[in-house]
This record gives structure tokens, C-alpha cells and sequence, in this order.
């Protein structure tokens, strides 16, 4: 094809590479902007803007996040800092199922201000001076908790005071069955622990978080993914087929209170459902319920545990999204598995923080874990709808977002053809970071989907960093 026959973009683009090879820019200079760019080839700014994005996918123009295109450095030369030259994770590490989260933790850099990927809310949004209070008082009057085992009557205190709690989610538990540990991930890696042994296979959703695609990994284990919708949450129909005619099946790990990604909500008559197709079919289900409590209606969502007769469910919860992400406390529910997932905990990490377990205590028999976690949920229920109106608005015809009704997660839908693995990377030199679809699945799936935290709050700058991504998907689409 001749070049007069190329896309208007690829034109100005092989133009300006050619005034590159000539010398005409020298390295580490600036091109010309955008809008001189478009004025001086006589198109619009997102065809020019397309141009500078195929340069930087060849690796002909470097992009420095507000402060627009360059001409590459020799390798070897920089005219910046070591630390500001060192460059950005990249997006193609994250096709790696053994990199992901590693991935996804790098993103975490201060080059990166408008932060969308974790499951994170705002620093701002948890009681940090109010736990930091607690802590001091707390050492204060028992200062042997830093060296000592939790004392049994404080022991005592923190499982009544969960008891309680699960009695307000719906669940008759005994004290004595629960079981703290180290976050939701250390209680659902034990409850595999003890339900499978290497080369067996998991039932999980799909989206499937990408946090427990690599547990499962590093137990040697095989996820069999189960579709799931926000609306119904894991589907039914496809679980029976997959544990009548696929592989057998160890166990089920499911998060039927505000999914992750999708945020979806299984209905009530749906997880009763579930747990008698589990009977039938004699698999354990492990309840990952760490967002349950950021519920946006007037009614927390009841766990599949509370219809849970035979001990079968272990469910699982945590402090981290509802209380303090440092705050790395939650629980486990065993039923009939109880003591032996204690004795796993035992062989393994051997103990849950006296101090921060004593602090717990106090904070759920003062009441203040309620308050705190009512106002964080209502802080986040007005960011979620601001973000996905937002989206709607900026981001191109055919896009589909459902608004969740708790959690702090929205699942996007782009239109068919989008790659949000490449728009990740050209959002990188925007300064944005989001998790793009493809981390949730083991299987090169959901590549048009991708997933936002609304943890921040709405600002002009989140709303410009949602019209940049709205923009630079826009670009991908026409090309």
C-alpha cells in the first residue's frame, strides 16, 4: 500500500519518524504539541494524537505524563534523575498470570497520581486517628501484648463480640468456632489447605478476582471457571453442567455479596440454591465475604452461611475494606472444619496479632466499628454513582456499566474491539492506572472489560482522567 493510501494518522506519523531518522529532533527534545501537530498537517487533535500513539508503540517517541511526546533518549543517556528515568510497568507483564499482582502493586508509583487499579478506598475515608488512639491506649494498659500471647479472657471478649456480629448478619455461630486470622487471604488459603491437595480443581467464578487465581496457582491447584453476571452472581445452570459432565471438583470459592470485579449481588433464593446444589453434589463452599459490609441499602446482605445447617460452608471476612486496609484482621467460620483449620493456622503463621486482636475487641464492643463502617459505605455509594455517570459520559458509545449496590468496584464493559491492556499503557503516560479485564480470568478472556476502583473521591481530576480514558479508548476504536 502507498503511503497516500494509509490512514491519514499513520501518514503524519511516518512523517514524523522519517524527521526523527534525519536528526531534524534532537534526543530528549520536545515535539510539537498535539493541537500544533494537528494545526500543521491540517486534522483534528485526536488524529494527530493517534500518531504520537503509534510512534510510542514503536518506540520512536517517548510520552511523559503531562508534558507530551519527546524524542527518545539514546539507551544508555537521560537528562532526568535515575529514580524519574526508571520507567513504568508495563501492561504486558500482566498477560502473566505469575506477575499480576506483583504487576498490579508496581502500579502503586508516585508517577501515577490518578490510582484506579487496587481495591483501595482513600486514606482519608478510615479512622486513622482513631485506631492510633486505640493502639496507644491499648499498649499503654497492657503493654505485655507485645510480647505475649493473647490473653484468654481477651481472647474470649473478641470471639463473643464476632459471634455478635455474625448473629447480626444473619449466622448462629459458637463462639468458640471462629477462628482470627491474618485477612480474608489467609483464611481462604487455609480453607483450601485443608479441602485440596495438589492438581485438584476449584470452582470459582469468572471474573475471577486475579488475587486468588495466584493462590490458587501456588497451591498447585487447577480453577475451573463458572460465569458470573452482576445481576445473579455465579450462574447456576453452568455450575451443575461443569460438576456433572468437567472434571471433579474439590470445592467452591465464591463471593456472592458485591463480587469482585463485577460488584455483583447474588439474590437471596439463589444462594440457597447454590448451597443445595452443593449438598447434592457433596463440594464445600468457601464464602469470601470481605465486602459484604459496604452494603448501600438499608439491609446488609445476608452470607450463604446463615442457611448453612451441616457445617459446610467455611466463610470467611475481614476489617480491611469496611474498617482499616492496615488493619489486617478477619475471620473464619469453619463449621465442622473448624479445628482442623486451626490446626493449620497453627503450622503456618502460628498466631494473630495480640495487640491488634485486643484493640478489635474493643472496637466492635464500643460500637465504633458500625459507625465507621455505616460511614465509609455512604462516602462510597455517592462515589460509585458519580464514577460510572461519569463513564457513561465520557467513555464511547456501547459502553455498558451496571452500578453495583455496595462494594467500591465498577465493572466496565467496553465496546467489542477495545483492548484495555493497550489502553492501559497509553493511560500510564497519562498518569492513570486501572486493572484492565484480562487479569480475571486464567484464560485470555474479558480483554474489552476493565475495572475501576471508586474508593477516591469525585474530583475534576477523576472526572479528567475518566475523559483521557474515554479519549484514548475513542482513538483505539476508529483505528
Amino acid at each position: 500500500m502507498t503511503s497516500s493510501h494509509l490512514p491519514r494518522y499513520q501518514q503524519i506519523a511516518a512523517e514524523l519518524a522519517a524527521q526523527l531518522d534525519n536528526g531534524d529532533y534532537p534526543p530528549g527534545s520536545r515535539l510539537p504539541a498535539v493541537r500544533q501537530l494537528a494545526a500543521r498537517h491540517g486534522v483534528n487533535n485526536l488524529t494527530a494524537l493517534a500518531a504520537y500513539r503509534l510512534l510510542e508503540q514503536q518506540h520512536k517517541v517517548e510520552a511523559r505524563a503531562r508534558a507530551g511526546f519527546f524524542a527518545p533518549q539514546p539507551i544508555g543517556q537521560s537528562t532526568t534523575s535515575h529514580a524519574s528515568a526508571q520507567p513504568l510497568p508495563s501492561a504486558a507483564a500482566l498477560v502473566d498470570l505469575n506477575s499480576r499482582m506483583s504487576t498490579l502493586l508496581l502500579l502503586a508509583d508516585d508517577r501515577i497520581p490518578l490510582q484506579l487499579h487496587m481495591a483501595e478506598a482513600a486514606p482519608a475515608l478510615y479512622p486513622s486517628s482513631e485506631l492510633a488512639r486505640r493502639l496507644q491506649q491499648t499498649l499503654a494498659r497492657q503493654p505485655e501484648l507485645i510480647g505475649a500471647h493473647l490473653p484468654g479472657n481477651t481472647q474470649r471478649r473478641l470471639t463473643i463480640a464476632l459471634q455478635q456480629l455474625a448473629q447480626q448478619r444473619g449466622m448462629a455461630l459458637r463462639a468458640d468456632g471462629i477462628l482470627p486470622c491474618h485477612g480474608i487471604t489467609e483464611g481462604i488459603s487455609l480453607a483450601l489447605r485443608h479441602l485440596t491437595r495438589p492438581g485438584d480443581t476449584v470452582a470459582v467464578e469468572t471474573p475471577v478476582y486475579f488475587g486468588l487465581l495466584q493462590t490458587l496457582q501456588g497451591l498447585g491447584l487447577k480453577a475451573l471457571e463458572i460465569p458470573c453476571t452482576p445481576d445473579q452472581g455465579i450462574s447456576l445452570p453452568a455450575l451443575e453442567f461443569a460438576l456433572r459432565h468437567g472434571p471433579p471438583v474439590r470445592c467452591l470459592v465464591c463471593v456472592p455479596n458485591f463480587q469482585n470485579p463485577t460488584g455483583g449481588l447474588m439474590p437471596d433464593d439463589s444462594k440457597r440454591a447454590l448451597l443445595q446444589l452443593a449438598r447434592r453434589h457433596d463440594i464445600s463452599i468457601i464464602e469470601d465475604d470481605v465486602f459484604g459490609d459496604l452494603y448501600y441499602g438499608n439491609e446488609r446482605p445476608t452470607p450463604i452461611k446463615a442457611w448453612d445447617r451441616d457445617g459446610e460452608v467455611i466463610y470467611c471476612s475481614s476489617f480491611t475494606k469496611s474498617y482499616a486496609p492496615s488493619f489486617r484482621l478477619g475471620w473464619v467460620a469453619g463449621g465442622r472444619h473448624h479445628e482442623a483449620l486451626a490446626r493449620l493456622q497453627a503450622s503456618s503463621t502460628l498466631a494473630v496479632s495480640p495487640l491488634l486482636q485486643a484493640v478489635l475487641a474493643d472496637v466492635l464492643e464500643s460500637g465504633d466499628y458500625q459507625r465507621t463502617s455505616q460511614r465509609i459505605r455512604q462516602q462510597l455509594a455517592a462515589q460509585m454513582h458519580a464514577t460510572a455517570d461519569a463513564v457513561l459520559r465520557h467513555f464511547p458509545r456501547g459502553t455498558r456499566v451496571r452500578k453495583p449496590l455496595g462494594g467500591m468496584l465498577l465493572w466496565v464493559e467496553c465496546p467489542e474491539g477495545s483492548d484495555t491492556n493497550q489502553l492501559l499503557q497509553q493511560a500510564l503516560h497519562e498518569g492513570i492506572s486501572f486493572a484492565p479485564g484480562l487479569v480475571f480470568s486464567a484464560e485470555p478472556r474479558f480483554g474489552h472489560c476493565l475495572r475501576i476502583s471508586c474508593g477516591q473521591p469525585f474530583t475534576p481530576q477523576l472526572d479528567a482522567a475518566l475523559t483521557t480514558l474515554g479519549r484514548l479508548l475513542s482513538i483505539q476504536l476508529v483505528y
